[in-house]
């Protein structure tokens, strides 16, 4: 009943995309207003998993990735520009933000810590991305969506302190969020998707259900292998062009 309504209201992918703006603006809206950090997440998820629900739940896993990226990459351009501009103000809304921020800001300044070292950051993203497939197998990927939410924000916070510490220097704003970081969006939204279907998807034909969750899951673990590797390539050298922007 839930699928059917929800198919009425997001039958066509303008509408769709219509629909992520206004629960990005929204979320941000209500969460920068009310008390405490975990209102923005917890809205922003919690509006996208709608969406997510009406699509996962008719098998079109494809679309709800696409859509899922689309949400992810409003939350980034919004959450950037916010942290950028109103930095004080987003500090006090965004979950683990500081305690984030001055990690890898002191990364980007002396290239120590866990972002550059493959046998400290290793353990942390096997850790992330276990508790993330649990919350999403367990929820049907609602709980998935808002871990990913508050990773996000944090990000986000960081890479918009990073720009406006650096003034607006070109390296912050192309680089500020790193290749692997993307990757690993991807990875972990192609898994969210696939894990939450088990739950969600109520299409007839079963042994497609598995066939398809299988094969996300497939190409999620590639990402994510990609995002370390990528990640333990390029770290230092993104490191060094972060900092020469911090000096400009």
């Amino acid at each position: 009943m839930i699928s059917s309504l929800l198919k009425d209201r997001f039958g066509s992918f303008a509408v769709s995309l219509g629909y992520i703006v206004l629960i990005v603006l929204l979320s941000h809206a209500l969460g920068l207003v009310l008390p405490g950090k975990w209102f923005l997440p917890a809205i922003n998820a919690l509006l996208f998993f709608l969406l997510f629900l009406c699509q996962v739940s008719r098998g079109k896993y494809a679309t709800a990735v696409k859509l899922a990226l689309i949400w992810a990459a409003a939350t980034i351009v919004l959450q950037v520009i916010l942290s950028a501009g109103w930095n004080s103000l987003l500090e006090e809304k965004v979950l683990r933000g500081a305690a984030y921020r001055d990690e890898m800001f002191n990364w980007v300044r002396t290239g120590e810590g866990p972002e550059g070292d493959i046998r400290l950051f290793l353990p942390i993203h096997v850790k992330h991305f276990l508790l993330f497939c649990a919350l999403s197998v367990a929820s049907g990927g609602l709980l998935g969506l808002g871990l990913g939410a508050v990773m996000l924000g944090y990000m986000n916070f960081y890479v918009g302190s990073l720009i406006a510490s650096s003034g607006g220097a070109w390296q912050t704003i192309l680089l500020g969020w790193p290749v692997w970081s993307m990757v690993r969006v991807a990875g972990y939204i192609t898994a969210g998707t696939a894990l939450g279907a088990i739950l969600l998807d109520r299409t007839a034909d079963k042994l497609e259900k598995r066939k398809k969750i299988i094969r996300y899951l497939i190409i999620s673990l590639g990402l994510c292998v990609l995002d370390v590797l990528l990640k333990w390539a390029l770290a230092g050298s993104w490191q060094g062009a972060l900092n020469s922007g911090l000096k400009t």
